[in-house]
């Protein structure tokens, strides 16, 4: 509430909480997108990975800014170790689309 006392108008105040929260929405974004792009199976489970992946990618969504479906796919699978690169060479090779 503090952030908006002394605002004469309910437009200038929802004007004010915009330009002070489109900021850190932006900067929720970019830090969202970046672990989106940066997350690796490593030593987590498949499953875990996969809901890792899904909770970052639920996330973008509902601040509006969803990820395709086919970056999804090319993450999750971009995102394996050397040891799945046989099965992702056969599934990159196919000609249908790989559903998440």
């Amino acid at each position: 509430m503090g952030l908006i006392i002394g605002y004469q108008t309910s437009h200038v105040a929802w004007s004010a909480l915009e330009k002070i929260f489109s900021a850190s929405s932006r900067a929720r974004i970019m830090q969202l997108r970046l672990e989106f792009q940066t997350t690796r199976k490593g030593s987590l489970s498949m499953m875990e990975y996969i809901l890792k992946l899904k909770m970052i990618i639920d996330n973008l969504a509902v601040i509006g800014e969803p990820i395709s479906e086919r970056d999804q796919v090319l993450q999750l699978l971009g995102g394996l170790g050397v040891e799945y690169n046989p099965i992702v060479a056969s599934l990159t090779s196919r000609e249908d689309d790989l559903p998440l």
